[in-house]
């Protein structure tokens, strides 16, 4: 595994807490991200979540950070924010950009991208002082996502190729497996679908290579929406039901919405808009337990050509006007210019 070092804490204890906690991150990443949380809280347990060591820090943000990879950031949040707590008193400087960027994600991942964009500003001036590259590319990478999300491509390949930069020089395939998903995203919306589809490939044969099904089962995600951007249904199918079988088996509830969505999508463009309504009705009440403001943009958009397809042109209006709003309120204009096109032009039979 290439993961963060764990910094020093003393005696027998301290070890069998390391110990621990790297079984937990691999079971995290894996198929068993509630073995993770169990193990995560026994090594904190060993070493007293409230005495302020580096370790003590890192492993409540390991902890955070299971918890929102599977939907949760309302228990992920209190752990970040004591973590930061606790670096704080430290001046454990790395500690605390790695805490910054945490609580930057949630709020990335709840729309709110101008407290975001603070909090990844703030985490970088953090890294000016504590030397880990790993780190600032990291940082990079939501910076991307964020340019990504706001409609600016070129500012998010920008990113994206400076973070992968990093994280080739240093090997680390963990990371860059990640940005090559990323890379894969902007090059699908941008239409350059072999681009996308080589992105995509690379970064799941290393996801597969090193056991992390949790990227594994986005990344086959982000393949199947591929296809159905270009309209070939039949040819996501398999790439849906494998992200949908990662997502039930990891009980992933965010991951597991957006395998829906995209079920939900498949049914929708192959006419079957009843089983279309079902799956996006599902997903919706997924999205919001787990918070990501943009997925739950997303599953509106696509409930509302389901029931436009279906001859339900009030309600399909009503819907799509639900979806604009929450777009324009994070700030995705690309999404929000999609929307506008629906309302105008009514539904056209494609993915967006």
């Amino acid at each position: 595994m290439n993961l963060e070092p764990i910094r020093g804490h003393s005696g027998h204890a301290a070890e069998e807490a390391r110990r621990l906690t790297e079984l937990g991150r691999a079971a995290g990443l894996g198929d068993s991200p509630d073995d993770a949380v169990r193990l995560h809280q026994d090594a904190l347990s060993l070493l007293g979540a409230h005495e302020a060591t580096p370790l003590v820090a890192d492993v409540l943000r390991w902890q955070g950070t299971v918890l929102r990879d599977r939907g949760n950031p309302v228990e992920a949040k209190p752990l970040y924010q004591r973590s930061l707590t606790v670096a704080r008193e430290l001046s454990y400087s790395a500690g605390i950009a790695h805490a910054l960027n945490c609580i930057g994600i949630l709020a990335l991942n709840a729309g709110d991208l101008p407290l975001a964009d603070d909090l990844f500003t703030q985490a970088l001036t953090a890294t000016e002082s504590c030397g880990e590259p790993r780190l600032v590319g990291m940082i990079q990478q939501n910076l991307g996502v964020m340019a990504d999300i706001r409609g600016n491509p070129v500012a998010a390949m920008a990113h994206y190729r400076a973070a992968l930069r990093t994280f080739e020089a240093q090997n680390d395939q963990q990371q860059v497996c990640w940005v090559l998903n990323n890379l894969g995203i902007v090059h699908a919306k941008d239409g350059h679908h072999d681009e996308a589809r080589k992105a995509y490939t690379r970064a799941l044969e290393i996801a597969t290579e090193r056991g992390e099904m949790l990227f594994e089962g986005i990344i086959e995600g982000n393949l199947a929406e591929l296809e159905l951007i270009y309209g070939n249904v039949s040819a996501a199918r398999p790439a849906i039901d494998r992200a949908l079988e990662i997502a039930e088996r990891r009980r992933d509830s965010a991951r597991h919405a957006i395998a829906l969505k995209l079920v939900g999508a498949a049914h929708r463009m192959g006419g079957d808009l009843a089983a279309a309504e079902e799956a996006l009705g599902k997903a919706a009440r997924l999205a919001a337990v787990s918070g990501d403001a943009l997925t739950s943009a997303e599953i509106r958009f696509q409930l509302a050509c389901a029931l436009a397809a279906g001859g339900h042109r009030t309600v399909a209006e009503e819907t799509w006007s639900r979806s604009l709003l929450a777009f324009e309120r994070i700030g995705a204009r690309q999404w929000a210019a999609r929307v506008r096109d629906r309302l105008t032009g009514g539904e056209n039979g494609r993915y967006f």
